[in-house]
Formats: C-alpha cells, structure tokens, sequence
C-alpha cells in the first residue's frame, strides 16, 4: 500500500474556508502534533485498530475546526523507531506492526502584501496493521489513558472502545477458524509421510510422542544429540527400504546452537522486549544493552529475534534463555565491579573499536 498517496487523499477534499472535508472514523484519527509524552493514547488507539482492520493516525492537523496546520517542531521526524516499538509493546501484546511516515504539503496563498507565496506543511503519520494474532491485549495498567490489565481496545467509527461480545465473538471465531486450517495443513503434512509410525518432538520439553498413546520425556539435551548424530534427509529423498536409520524433519532446528529453535509465534518462544529484559533483571537499560552487545547475544536465535514491525521499524525479542544467560553472568559479575565496568566502557566505545578493526 502506497501510504503517502493514501494520506493525502485522506487530506484532498476541503471547503472554501479550508475546512477539511474528512472525519475520523474507523481507520483515521487526527492529532494537532505528536508529543512523545503521549505514546499511551497512540498505543491505545493503535491495539485498537489493530483488533479492527487497521488504520492511521494523521498529525499536523486541528481539531475544530478541522484545518491543515502541520507539524511545527521536529518531535515526529525524530521519533526513535525502536524505544516508540518498545514503548508501545510494553502495554500491548502481541506486539504491535507499524509503519510511519511523512509528507509535505504545498499550498499557495496570499500574503498580508498581496503577494502569492507558497506553504509547505509537514503532515506525519504512523499506520498500524492489522494484527495477524488477535485480540490484542493491554498487559498493564495506564491511569492517564484508563487502561486496566486486561483490557482488548476496539476501533468504533472515530473512537477507541472496550470491545463489545459481538466483535470479541468473531475475533475468536475468525482464530479457531485459522487454528483449523494450520491444524489440517499439519494433518496433511503427517498423512503424506507415508507411515503409520510417526511420533512427535516437543523440543520445548523434550517430550516424544509416540502413535500408541505412551509419552516419552528425555531430556532436551539429549534431543539435541540424537538430532545432529541422525541422517537428515530433504523433504521427498526418503526411501524407507534402504534400512539407513534416519529421522524425518519438518520446521526450522538451527543445530549450530545447543538448543533447536522451533518455529512459532515469536511472542511465545521470544516474549521480553529489552525493557522487560531490564525490568526482571533488576539492571538500567544501557547496562542490559552493554551485557547483550558485549556477549554478541543478538547474533544467536537461541537467544534473540529482530522482528519487523514497519517498512523502517524493528523490534527485539528475547528468550528465557537470553533471561537465564544473563541471570547467570550478573551473579558471577556480584563483587566485581571493576569487570563490570570494563563492559560498560567496551559498549560505550563499541564504534571507535568497530572503526578500528575495518580501518
């Protein structure tokens, strides 16, 4: 979707006062300014559209009467994209995909002198996409914005509301209806195995499944051995009369680390942003980012995930193995500040090192 286009047909149509034409409704809310003080009212009105069909919200223009006035600082342009996810994500989950943007309005008036000059007006606008995983939830209270744990927002025409039975009804019937359609996909998978002998690995908990009804639990560790030691075959190469001992994959196992990754919803298998990180490690963000950077956590998928939220926006998502990772490295860090601190400076002047070892 061509969302700079779409803003300004959202904008097009005013009277002869200059009065826009538009109104805020189920996909469009307007706002004077953007204020990051005020990231909770966008996060509310973000899980709601995002529990509808999505949806924009424009700033740059007046309240009553509606008027173009745009943007008269630089607050929009510089929006950090990541602490805004981060922020964002804090409240709501499942997170929350966003893109945002920014256009320029010329317009031609008349000056106090007579004179035709043109005006160029800054519009920003943030547009939320509809969640793919509904209902998105709020996960902690907010007085300003009287949202309580708990709550699921909903885009009612031009305001956000607690959702009604109606809509929560067939936000659950429209997920059972997909958990259908993934669960016969998976059912398609198995029965085009060609065997009645399948069982199932949790690698969650190292459970084994077997098809006469009697589960098998060994331990994760073990699951990982028995995987890198057995033959892996491509999808359509077995050839079961060969007697070759082999084991069936189908997902995503990175066997360059100890623990397979498993596919599935990154708020599941990944669930802290890095402030939530912080939070339950009792530790600053920037020590948290020192500790992350210094032990190149973010180059494993056992431990961290880069999800794309926007066309220019990221997110990161931490396992509770990066948790008890770090848990482990605070408590041999205890008493040693000096160590620790030499984390802090390396992190600090991670760029002039960078520059160092590519000059």
């Amino acid at each position: 979707m061509d969302h700079d286009k779409e803003v300004r047909k959202i904008l097009a149509g005013r009277t002869s006062s200059g009065t826009m034409r538009s109104r805020e409704s189920n996909t469009v809310e307007f706002k004077q300014s953007f204020n990051k003080g005020n990231t909770a009212a966008y996060a509310k009105t973000m899980a709601a559209y995002a529990n509808n069909s999505g949806g924009y919200i424009i700033f740059g223009i007046t309240d009553s009467p509606r008027k173009i006035v745009g943007l008269k600082n630089d607050n929009f342009e510089n929006l950090k994209q990541e602490v805004f996810t981060d922020a964002i994500n804090a409240l709501f989950s499942p997170a929350i995909e966003w893109e945002m943007g920014a256009i320029v309005l010329e317009e031609e008036k008349e000056d106090d002198n007579g004179v035709i000059i043109t005006e160029r007006k800054k519009i920003g606008w943030i547009y939320t996409i509809e969640s793919e995983i509904k209902p998105v939830i709020a996960q902690k209270d907010n007085s300003s914005e009287s949202i309580t744990a708990g709550d699921v927002f909903y885009r009612y025409r031009a305001r956000n509301g607690k959702i009604k039975p109606a809509e929560m009804e067939r936000i659950i019937s429209d997920r059972i209806n997909r958990e259908r359609e993934n669960l016969l996909r998976v059912l398609e998978v198995i029965r085009k195995s060609g065997t009645a002998n399948l069982g199932i690995v949790n690698y969650s908990d190292g459970k084994f499944s077997t098809p006469y009804g009697v589960d098998v639990a060994f331990d994760r560790k073990l699951v990982t051995q028995v995987l890198k030691k057995a033959k892996f075959i491509k999808e359509g190469s077995f050839n079961e009369t060969d007697g070759i001992p082999v084991i069936k994959v189908t997902g995503n196992i990175d066997l360059a680390e100890e623990v397979p990754v498993p596919e599935g919803n990154p708020d599941d298998t990944h669930p802290y942003i890095q402030k939530q990180m912080a939070e339950k490690l009792g530790i600053s963000t920037q020590d948290l980012y020192a500790l992350i950077w210094y032990f190149k956590m973010k180059e494993s998928k056992k431990y961290h995930l880069e999800i794309t939220v926007s066309k220019s926006g990221k997110t990161h998502k931490f396992s509770n193995f990066a948790l008890e990772f770090l848990q482990e490295k605070l408590n041999e860090l205890k008493g040693n500040d000096a160590e620790f601190e030499k984390i802090r400076i390396a992190y600090k002047n991670r760029n002039k090192q960078e520059e160092r070892a590519n000059g």
